[in-house]
């Protein structure tokens, strides 16, 4: 550069200088709708297929025009992505990609909390609500039937405890699309998080729940989560065969204080009697002779007697708002009498002693003491 053109340049850049304002930093601000409400697809497993299928019953149903719909999507075929589900200007539905993750294991209280803060984060609202979508085995710790507690991924899952604490902000409400998740256990671990909660005390099957049909329930005001649950279980009650199977309910957690002070009176005077119950007499929700899933209801009724069960059926019902079950769920003949809505573990002797010190570290036992 000569030394006149470097005079000039000089003298350009102090008049730009002089010219223009200080560049600020600014915080993006993004619009507080009413309700935000994310479904959380752990799809990076052998449900790859039928999370694609249930994206596409999503992009079918019920898209709000005033509230936001996400989905964290990761599959065998694609990488975690959150997705926003809304209309366009011309009123189709629309998938965009709005953040794209890092390459990592969606099986793990990280993911789903950077999930959720990433969510709450570009489209806060006034209400939250989320949906869990993958493998379940309720509460179970590592080690026990194929697989523990919400999703899987490469042999990773998520503990309970680990997945109440990863919540970044209270929720309104959780949906279980994941099997045996409907387990009082889980309620009570998430009473302090979670306002409501839909899940299965049996398995679900891989279908899913049909959210061409649900969603429209979850954008009215109030959410009416019992049309959710209702539309769950009269999408497999209209199945033919063994497709005809399923078992849901709604939970007011608010309520399950309640229902834990009455079955810790239970407890406390039939504890030593659980090693002489027939337990084959309990209804049961398991399946392979994986015996960890029973109805609580019934297991209070078989261990005490209807009389001194009563006060836990009584803050039961308060607690299950809905629930509902086929006649069979796949080979296991449910009895309408018998349904609770939620299920539990009943220590089986010879007693599993890792099983058992799991158990206690529940919040559940904590309140009850069933395993002292």
């Amino acid at each position: 550069m000569g030394k006149f053109m470097k005079y000039i340049f000089i003298a350009v850049l102090a008049f730009v200088a002089l010219a223009c304002e200080p560049v600020k930093e600014m915080t993006p601000e993004f619009e507080v709708k009413g309700k935000t409400v994310l479904v959380y697809m752990v799809g990076n497993n052998n449900l790859s297929s039928d999370a694609a299928n249930n994206l596409d019953g999503i992009m079918n149903g019920y898209v709000p025009e005033d509230d936001n719909l996400l989905v964290y999507y990761h599959t065998e075929k694609q990488s975690p992505v959150l997705l926003q589900i809304h209309k366009g200007e011309d009123g189709r539905t629309l998938q965009d990609t709005v953040y794209r993750f890092p390459v990592r294991n969606s099986s793990t209280a990280e993911s789903l909390k950077s999930a959720m803060q990433v969510t709450g984060t570009m489209f806060p609202a006034q209400e939250y609500g989320l949906f869990l979508w993958s493998h379940g085995t309720g509460w179970l710790p590592q080690g026990h039937y194929n697989s523990k507690s919400f999703g899987s991924e490469e042999g990773l899952e998520i503990e309970i405890q680990d997945l109440v604490n990863a919540f970044p902000y209270k929720l309104s409400f959780v949906v279980f699309d994941a099997c045996l998740m409907g387990g009082i256990e889980v309620a009570y671990q998430m009473k302090d998080s979670v306002d409501y909660v839909i899940s299965s005390p049996a398995e679900v099957l891989a279908n899913g729940f049909p959210y061409k049909d649900i969603m429209k329930h979850i954008y009215k005001t109030p959410t009416d989560l019992e049309a959710v649950a209702r539309e769950y279980f009269d999408f497999y009650d209209n199945q033919p065969g063994q497709m005809r199977s399923a078992t849901i309910s709604l939970v007011k957690t608010k309520e399950l204080e309640k229902v834990a002070q009455a079955a810790k009176t239970v407890f406390d005077n039939y504890r030593d009697s659980i090693k002489n119950l027939s337990f084959s007499s309990v209804q049961q929700y398991y399946r392979y002779g994986k015996h960890w899933f029973f109805d609580f209801g019934d297991f209070m009724v078989q261990l005490a007697g209807a009389e001194q069960a009563a006060p836990v059926l009584e803050a039961l019902e308060n607690a299950v708002v809905y629930k509902a079950a086929t006649p069979y769920f796949l080979e296991i003949p449910i009895e309408a009498g018998k349904y609770s809505g939620l299920s539990t573990y009943i220590p089986i002797e010879p007693a599993d002693e890792t099983l058992a010190a799991y158990y206690k570290t529940l919040e559940w036992n904590k309140a009850v003491g069933m395993i002292e």
